[in-house]
């Protein structure tokens, strides 16, 4: 048997996968190159931020489906160029590439491929006329490479997208261009009207913004650019995820049979889009859907869904050759056209594993963290749950919302669970597990902990950082969002999560000093101690951030992980001292300031918090983790130092983030939400513009990457009295012009007793006197700048 044949015969094995009335998205699968060309000669396209020059070469055009063409190849001399539409996204792709003072980047190819939904084709064909011939041959193996690459490289199902081009009302149409260059790794080109979460589910964390360069290495893939459209981008700024429909109530049943689960979810949703007939599904690829069925709100007729969901493998012969992939993203199709507020009930079968892994000894991990039943989006859409778990009754399993009832039946327990309360994500915890409770009555949380046996001993431990990090919140933001708090160990070491009323904890978290030690975690392990501190109160922290409050698109998330770390400094404030807490953003300050171990920049340079999860790639590995919780966590930290005074210092600080917390309770707000609200209680020491504004502090901080170095000379002459005099200067330095600083003086009396006497603002890169007398309790040991970290600085 040829190459060529295996080939044809895979790909009839993935045909076979979908529903047999998907007409049109079989078409898609199956067009190929049909012998229409079209000779170009300085044809441009021109996307947004990017220009497709087809220098010369022929176009060769896919197969119509439904009367479109929605695909071509070209082969010949070409090349791409993207321009910038932020500073950011400039900067971003001067990091990844290395060129310096990169203004463009540019490539060259002998071949392309393009799929869209928009007017490509028309315009191709204003260009030149087609011809109609024998399909090329080298065209076809260039597209049979292309379902390849979508498949094991991509891991997208690109048709889907394209399908809703075909099948819902008209939008404007996706445009994607897969390449492979002579100087960059292989890259998807995409324009997405829809914004790049539309994509497919996998990009759905990142939101609206509609035009992105998705590359695929080993070593440096990522998303190298994503922006809104040049009319609308701003520095740093994202766009709220626009979706389809919204989900009101998830009813889910799941049956846990050893690590296979089987499922059946009823989903209420409300069409958002006129013109619904494909909907996208976020559900992992392990699990296979094997009925769809679906009733409009006042009909009586449940109709079934056709099913779009590619097999991960193909049988094996497909593995001979290597070509099992897993574009397996999944989707229905409707029978009918959704008017914009049509209700819906849409009940999904589906069934798989690898949601659980055996661990050993009734031991299980959860590996499946959000997608383990279909759903239209995690994080970004609230919605009711009601949850029915069927599995052993010799295990105990734990979910979010509150037990409502748990029955045996034959060998299995029963146990439903309901949150009653829109929240943003159902998860579990599954296992052998001894309980403690205990209710506080300083906060109003109740406090369940479940711990295996072998780690019960540290449960108390556990609970007591459950508590503190309830009071700490409560007082700082408000009232628990909810209770009971379930707050489970988890099998993994060193890794822990938050859900909605649900706390994963790992096991490192339950262990002691010296049982670390033996097991590897001595101190040249890191610094693992003060993650095992942390991580409960950081975990806690994000009942408020993430859950109660939650972000607009990824380059917000800083808006759950950031205060979320900030909660953390707090409580350990509170539970040890002050110096505890300022210790806490030396550390801090000096991870930013660090290189990522491998790293070839520092993580400060990587990029701004804006940034986001992209902020880790090759240059700097680590640098996510510690600008987007770290660096996020210490501008918030600034904004607590400059609003402190007053006989109870954290009131107005604590005025503003409950106003936080109240105003946005339920919502996704945006960065330049979370500035509305300091605005609305800033001090006049924080108008360094005089315009009422904070935009000084979130474009410096939250949009820039610029860390100032702050120096002072300042010296006491003792006037008698009570009164001293103060002459010298403060300066700062290393940053742009306009780069605005209230640095705070303090007196320093020994035995860490100090006291803020003064704000020195200071712009630009400026040296500024200061000549004062004034009174003071006794005489200074010394006079200094910025004592208690409240700006982040270089020194």
């Amino acid at each position: 048997m040829t190459r060529s044949l295996v080939l044809s015969l895979t790909l009839a094995l993935s045909l076979t996968a979908v529903a047999a009335d998907n007409s049109e998205y079989v078409a898609l699968r199956a067009a190929r190159p049909d012998g229409r060309t079209v000779a170009v000669s300085d044809l441009v396209l021109d996307r947004d931020a990017f220009r497709i020059h087809l220098r010369s070469g022929t176009v060769h055009f896919l197969e119509p489906v439904a009367g479109r063409t929605t695909g071509l190849v070209f082969t010949g001399d070409g090349s791409y160029e993207l321009r910038p539409a932020t500073e950011s996204e400039r900067r971003h792709l001067e990091l990844l590439t290395g060129e310096k003072g990169l203004e463009m980047l540019s490539d060259r190819f002998d071949s392309i491929v393009l799929l869209f939904g928009d007017g490509t084709a028309d315009e191709i064909l204003k260009h030149a006329e087609a011809v109609v011939g024998a399909p090329d041959d080298r065209a076809k193996r260039i597209y049979e490479d292309y379902l390849k690459e979508q498949r094991n490289r991509y891991h997208l199902n690109l048709h889907l997208r394209v399908l809703r081009d075909l099948l819902d009302a008209p939008t404007g149409g996706v445009f994607v261009a897969a390449v492979n260059g002579k100087a960059h790794p292989p890259a998807l080109l995409v324009h997405e009207p829809f914004g790049i979460g539309s994509l497919a589910a996998k990009y759905g964390f990142f939101g609206g913004e509609e035009t992105a360069m998705i590359v695929f290495d080993q070593q440096k893939g990522g998303i190298w650019y994503l922006s809104g459209a040049k009319q609308t981008a701003k520095n740093g700024h994202g766009k709220p995820l626009r979706p389809l429909a919204d989900a009101q109530h998830y009813s889910i049943e799941t049956t846990i049979q050893r690590s296979e689960i089987t499922g059946r979810a009823t989903i209420r949703l409300i069409a958002l889009a006129d013109g619904l007939r494909v909907l996208p599904l976020h559900i992992m690829p392990k699990l296979r859907i094997s009925g769809a069925s679906y009733r409009v709100d006042g009909a009586e007729e449940t109709k079934t869904a056709g099913i779009v969901q590619e097999d991960t493998e193909l049988g094996r012969i497909a593995r001979l050759f290597r070509y099992e992939g897993s574009d397996a993203d999944a989707a229905v199709i409707f029978d009918e056209s959704l008017k914009k507020g049509t209700k819906v009930e849409l009940t999904l079968d589906y069934a798989g594993n690898e949601v659980l892994t055996n661990i050993g000894a009734d031991t299980w991990s959860v590996d499946a963290r959000d997608s383990w039943y279909p759903n239209l989006g995690t994080f970004t859409d609230l919605a009711t749950y009601e949850l029915t778990f069927r599995y052993p009754k010799r295990n105990h399993l734990i979910s979010v919302g509150e037990r409502v009832s748990e029955t045996e039946e034959d060998s299995r327990k029963v146990a439903v669970w309901r949150a009653d309360h829109p929240i943003r994500v159902a998860g579990f915890n599954y296992g052998r597990f001894e309980k403690k409770s205990q209710q506080d009555k300083e906060s109003g949380m109740t406090v369940d902990v479940y711990s295996n046996r072998d780690f019960a001993k540290k449960s108390g431990d556990m609970m007591a950082d459950a508590i503190n990090s309830a009071r700490v919140s409560t007082m700082f933001f408000g009232p628990v969002p909810y209770s009971p708090i379930s707050v489970t160990q988890q099998v993994e070491w060193n890794f822990g999560q938050s859900w909605p009323s649900l706390v994963y904890l790992p096991t490192l978290a339950f262990t002691t000093s010296t049982e670390r030690a033996l097991e590897g975690f001595g101190p040249s392990a890191g610094d693992i101690n003060e993650f095992v501190k942390t991580v409960g109160w950081h975990e806690m922290a994000h009942q408020w951030w993430g859950h109660h409050v939650g972000w607009e698109s990824y380059r917000d998330q800083w808006l759950s992980e950031g205060l979320a770390e900030f909660t953390a400094a707090l409580v350990l404030q509170f539970t040890e001292s002050t110096k505890a807490y300022d210790d806490y953003w030396e550390r801090k300050r000096r991870d930013i300031l660090d290189k990522s171990r491998g790293g070839q920049v520092r993580n400060s340079e990587a990029g701004p918090i804006s940034q986001g999860f992209r902020l880790s790639t090759h240059r700097a590995p680590s640098a996510a983790q510690t600008i987007m919780y770290g660096k996020g966590a210490y501008v918030v930290h600034m904004l607590r130092m400059m609003m402190r005074g007053g006989a109870n210092p954290d009131e107005r600080f604590i005025t503003m983030m409950r106003d936080f917390a109240q105003s946005q309770a339920g919502r996704n707000p945006s960065t330049a939400d979370f500035q509305k609200v300091v605005e609305r209680h800033m001090t006049p020491q924080m108008n360094l513009t005089g315009d009422g504004r904070m935009s000084w502090f979130i474009d410096q901080w939250i949009h820039g990457i610029e860390i100032p170095r702050i120096r002072s000379e300042i010296g006491i002459t003792d006037l008698g009295g009570g009164k001293y005099k103060l002459s010298g200067w403060v300066s700062q330095e290393g940053v742009s012009d306009n780069f605005r600083s209230p640095i705070p003086i303090y007196a320093d009396f020994g035995q860490n007793k100090s006291a803020r006497i003064g704000v020195m603002p200071v712009v630009g890169n400026n040296r500024s006197p200061i000549e004062v007398e004034m009174a003071l309790p006794s005489k200074p040991r010394r006079i200094v700048v910025n004592l208690m970290h409240d700006i982040l600085a270089m020194d």
